[in-house]
């Protein structure tokens, strides 16, 4: 239970992709629990080797919604706990619901314009909005990535995307993307495969 402008509401964000940013920092990571009004978010990187207090504002990507939570938090280690007593805010409705879906994908990077080697994987979930894809290598390369997404009617979808957030997974990579205008026939056919 977290309370928000609008009042108390029922959220439930471990698992969920997060934006820690603090003193011009701006690190990925993952909401791994929620104590009460706390949540720890364990980043992608070190933060602290030893624990430290700082103002930080962390965005949470859930289902229903963008959450920004803004506040002290104790850092230490690879780990942010945020206070208490943090301002949680609702930003937007989520326009699109994420549906979980196990669809083939290619993440391909690009470098100095040219397309680089594609590097597969499935997705998590989709939505209109983007998707959420894992993979067993990382996507590297410079700027925003092209996504081709493999459809169960055997045709794709061929998209430009902005990584929302990484993660390393350990066994391999997590990336959850927002696809960067997206064609008018591509739309109708993720409208109606997500209908469901």
């Amino acid at each position: 239970m977290v309370r928000t402008e609008d009042g108390e509401v029922t959220v439930r964000f471990v698992g969920e992709s997060a934006l820690v940013e603090s003193e011009g920092t701006q690190l990925p990571g993952r909401v791994t629990a929620e104590t009460g009004s706390t949540l720890t978010i364990r980043c992608d990187q070190q933060l602290s080797a030893e624990p430290v207090t700082r103002e930080v504002l962390v965005s949470v990507f859930a289902v229903d919604a963008l959450y920004r939570i803004c506040g002290k938090a104790l850092m230490y280690g690879s780990e942010v706990a945020t206070a208490p007593d943090a301002a949680v805010e609702r930003i937007q409705r989520r326009k699109w619901p994420r549906h979980r879906m196990d669809l083939a994908v290619t993440l391909c990077p690009v470098k100095e314009g040219v397309r680089l080697e594609g590097v597969p994987g499935r997705t998590v979930d989709l939505s209109v909005g983007g998707l959420c894809a894992e993979t067993l290598r990382p996507v590297e390369g410079e700027g925003d990535p092209v996504v081709i997404l493999s459809l169960p009617d055997g045709t794709s979808v061929v998209s430009g995307v902005s990584t929302v957030a990484s993660e390393d997974l350990g066994d391999g990579w997590r990336y959850r993307m927002a696809f960067l205008d997206l064609a008018a026939h591509d739309y109708t056919r993720l409208v109606e495969l997500t209908a469901g």
